[in-house]
């Protein structure tokens, strides 16, 4: 009873003075040490049916006023119990007290089990927020790239545009990539702002030949709602690639 804590204050100082000095009991404490923990998971029903077997009862605890040497030459029995009427009823009076403490170990580890479950659901929700928060936020904010339409027989460059309208005027952002071969050598290239009103604006020049890939961002005067169309063109003016706005 002493491993299962089931002893009463008394009776656990008087057997850990009788413990100091007696190897045999020591070796009893340790192989049963780990009995509590079966306890608790024993079926609550299969050990109240254990109450049907005859319990003789313990025998006397050693009394507090022998000697040391008197303690360790016995084998401890036990607690004090009132044998006859444990007999008398045929159920060990402290297995009740056992049942008590194994039925709260098996609700605790419930308990625990639960909350480990709980908080197992709640990180994975908190990381699959975070999850579609970082995507979201890693779209915020990028442009909206159209690709170029050729508009002359031999266009050796392919193009995409962003637009975006500001309050001064309009920002355009650019990706080029060149044909590779073909024999097309180094183009110069102009990227021009056509608008409805007013003259074409000149965004930027470049050169680039075959496998080359060019960006750039530029600044237009002219407001978005203004602007009928981006072209580039190649040297002598001619327009190879436009983009209605």
């Amino acid at each position: 009873m002493y491993v299962l804590g089931a002893l009463s204050p008394e009776e656990r100082d008087a057997y850990e003075r009788h413990l100091a000095d007696c190897a045999e009991c020591q070796a009893e404490v340790a192989e049963f040490g780990d009995l509590p923990e079966l306890l608790g998971k024993l079926d609550p029903g299969v050990a109240r049916s254990l109450g049907d077997a005859s319990w003789a009862g313990p025998s006397a605890v050693p009394s507090s006023s022998s000697s040391p040497s008197a303690s360790s030459s016995a084998s401890w029995a036990g607690p004090s119990v009132a044998p006859s009427s444990a007999a008398a009823s045929g159920v060990d009076p402290l297995l009740p007290r056992v049942l008590d403490r194994a039925q709260r170990s098996r609700r605790t580890d419930r308990r625990r089990r639960r909350w480990q479950t709980a908080g197992t659901a709640l990180v994975a929700a908190c990381l699959g927020v975070l999850a579609v928060l970082g995507v979201r936020s890693a779209g915020v904010g990028q442009p909206d790239f159209v690709a170029m339409q050729e508009v002359a027989a031999t266009v050796p460059v392919t193009a995409s545009l962003a637009i975006e309208g500001l309050d001064d005027g309009t920002l355009v952002r650019m990706r080029c990539a060149y044909k590779p071969g073909g024999g097309y050598g180094k183009w110069t290239y102009r990227l021009y702002v056509v608008p409805k009103s007013g003259e074409p604006e000149e965004l930027d020049t470049w050169t680039a030949g075959a496998g080359d890939e060019y960006e750039l961002k530029a600044h237009s005067q002219y407001r978005r709602d203004n602007i009928q169309k981006i072209e580039i063109r190649n040297a002598d003016g001619t327009p190879l690639l436009a983009l209605d706005a």
